[in-house]
């Protein structure tokens, strides 16, 4: 057989390679991962008991928009690590907007009160089951994006896994404001910014252990 015969033989059967499906099941999977975790808990530790009237309050809605934001920005990161060359790393930094917008609103609240209400108002009352559950309860989507990275291509572990790391945590976040009772805007920049950001470090830090290809 000639080469030109064998060619001809070859492309007889192509067909285009659908470059969408890891998209697709990335976006799915964490939509997935989300109602898994938001299910998680309020099964594990509850609504929080003023929900019904609280759930379209400030506070409550700027949590869920704080990790929705930064799950909105990993996940497209994270999906364009697994493909050679592309570039995530130049648009890492945008994660940092709605953390910034976050710190922004903690220090107006804090420069309108005295300062010895400000201990109180960065601690609150579970500032120490906020830095536990957010990294907890981000296990369930961590697991998920980690799977998936199995089946593309990802040629930077650690950028991998800090973009699934963010990914995870910003849903963690919107799951645990379901729960969380401590409204303060500096509690969220503070505790929910160190819990997203120990997520990040976990997933640059595992997911090169599991990534082969």
């Amino acid at each position: 057989m000639q080469t030109n015969e064998l060619i001809s033989l070859m492309s007889a059967s192509h067909r285009p390679v659908d470059t969408g499906w890891l998209r697709r099941a990335t976006w799915l999977g964490a939509l997935c991962a989300l109602a898994a975790t938001a299910g998680l808990v309020l099964l594990t530790l509850g609504a929080r008991h003023d929900f019904g009237r609280a759930w379209l309050t400030t506070p409550v809605l700027a949590k869920m928009l704080l990790g929705a934001s930064v799950a909105g920005i990993a996940l497209p990161l994270f999906q364009r690590s697994l493909r050679p060359g592309l570039k995530p790393a130049r648009r890492l930094p945008l994660v940092a907007l709605p953390i910034l917008l976050a710190a922004g609103w903690a220090l107006l609240t804090l420069a309108q009160v005295p300062a010895e209400q400000w201990s109180t108002l960065i601690f609150g009352r579970y500032w120490r089951a906020c830095l536990i559950a957010v990294p907890l309860y981000a296990l369930c989507p961590l697991i998920v994006l980690l799977l998936l990275a199995r089946r593309g291509a990802p040629v930077d572990g650690p950028l991998t896994g800090a973009c699934a790391g963010l990914a995870s945590a910003g849903l963690a976040t919107v799951a645990y404001a379901l729960h969380c009772p401590d409204d303060a805007a500096p509690f969220l920049a503070t505790w929910y910014t160190i819990a997203i950001a120990s997520m990040t470090a976990l997933g640059a830090l595992i997911f090169p252990r599991f990534l082969r290809w």
